[in-house]
Formats: structure tokens, sequence, C-alpha cells
């Protein structure tokens, strides 16, 4: 996967311009950066959610000085999650959670027992229902399932699974890059994701990006040795490589996923 990002490829991954992302990159770290990772493309979505919820641009500043002063090596700004919920700017960082304007520390609900999770956190609810509400909007044909993907997004940035349909969304309209974006946010967020792994490949391949493509079609086959469909799109680009035996592999491997059981 590709390590590093310039600020025109963020821009564009981000689906903005370079004066919006200028902004975003300013907010976010209040300095000057040349080359950026997608763990940082996280951090700017997470910004321009709540920028999109009317969060005031001070109130993110603030937050993110807060957190940036208390940034370390082994806790980067990057590998934490911003979020609004209610009135609350909130941050998560695997199961803690404390408010970001004030430091005090919040119950964590989505983490407690089984018999108490009707009190799931507000954030997660409210991205779930949204994500819900996207599935059906696409079984029904509504165009209106991006935008409720994108609403998810806005809520709980690191929802794998709207990260996941939304990129599915981009890519059909030939959005390739905003697509790839969505797709490597969902693996930021839930790194096994055997489907965000094969559509990457997918947008990778339709963006001429063949090498890195076929990387990421033989990491779907570690995630799922029973990835029929990356079998026989590494056969194709095998052939297309001049590599017979490659491909041959791949392919038989293909017709005998493709036969199931005997």
């Amino acid at each position: 996967m590709k390590q590093a990002y310039s600020l025109k490829e963020v821009a564009g991954l981000l689906g903005t311009t370079t004066d919006s992302a200028r902004g975003l990159l300013d907010l976010v770290w209040g300095a000057h950066r040349d080359l950026f990772t997608f763990q940082d493309l996280v951090l700017l979505r997470t910004a321009r959610g709540l920028l999109e919820r009317r969060v005031s641009r001070a109130r993110i500043g603030q937050a993110l000085a807060r957190l940036r002063a208390q940034a370390t090596n082994e806790r980067p700004l990057s590998s934490v999650a911003l979020q609004q919920e209610g009135d609350e700017l909130v941050v998560g960082v695997g199961a803690s959670r404390w408010n970001a304007e004030t430091g005090q520390s919040l119950l964590d609900f989505q983490h407690a027992p089984r018999a108490a999770t009707w009190l799931k956190a507000p954030a997660q609810r409210d991205a779930d229902a949204l994500f819900a509400r996207g599935v059906a909007l696409e079984a029904d044909g509504a165009p209106e399932a991006l935008r409720s993907y994108t609403e998810a997004l806005a809520v709980n940035p690191m929802h794998a699974d709207a990260h996941v349909n939304l990129g599915r969304l981009l890519h059909q309209r030939g959005k390739h890059r905003e697509a790839e974006a969505h797709y490597v946010a969902a693996l930021v967020a839930r790194p096994a994701d055997v489907t965000a792994t094969f559509n990457l490949a997918v947008a990778l391949e339709d963006q001429g990006r063949v090498d890195e493509a076929m990387e990421r079609y033989r990491d779907a086959l570690e995630l799922d040795p029973g990835c029929v469909d990356a079998c026989f799109n590494l056969a194709r680009l095998y052939e297309k490589k001049g590599e017979k035996l490659a491909a041959l592999r791949h392919l038989k491997d293909y017709r005998r996923l493709s036969r199931g059981p005997a």
C-alpha cells in the first residue's frame, strides 16, 4: 500500500481543491507538511466531517491543538478518533474516551457488558442507524444512499462498513481515487477486511496501477484463500504480463474454487 501522498494527491483523495485541502491541513496540524499517510487522511476526513456537521473551526482547532500537545511517538495524533456526540467533541483511543475540550473522562457504554448493550454510545448508534438507512436506500434504488453513508462517517470516521459501501458507490460512478481513499480508510479501521482489500485492488487496476492491484489481490487471497474473483483477476493480469505459469496456477485455482466441493 502506498505510504505517502502529496498535497495534490490528498486533495484528489478527499475530492476537494488543493486550497481546501491546505485549509484542512492547517486546521489539523497547524504547520506545513509535504507528505501524508492514509492514517493522516482519515484524520483529515474527520476534520472535514466535523466541519460539515457545523462544528466551528475554532472548536475543532482548539481540540486538535490539545491533542497535538498530548501526542507521543507511541500514540500519534493520527491514531485517535475524534467525533461529535451531542454537543461534545469526544476523543477515543482504544477503550478510553474523554471530552476533547475539557479532558474529562467519559464512560464507554460501547464496551459495557452484554446486559447493558442498550446503552451503546450515541455516536456509534447514530452511525449504525445512518449506515442501515444507506443500505435500505440502496435496496430501493434511491440516490440518497451515498449521502447517508457520508453522514455515518461524519459521526464515526472509523465505520469500516460505511467506508466500503461509500467507496463502492463512488467506484461505480467512476470516482476511482475517492473510492480508493474509502477502501483504505476501511482497512485502517478493520485491517483484515477481505471486501475492502479486493475492492481496493479493483480500484487500483481501474487506475492502471497494475502492480499495486496485483499485490492487493494477493492480500485478498491471504485473507480468504477461497476468494474466487481474486484468483480470476490475478490469472488475467499475469497473462497480460506474459507470466504464463503464474497465470495458469491462478486459473487452476479459479476453476477448482468455481466447481465447489466435490
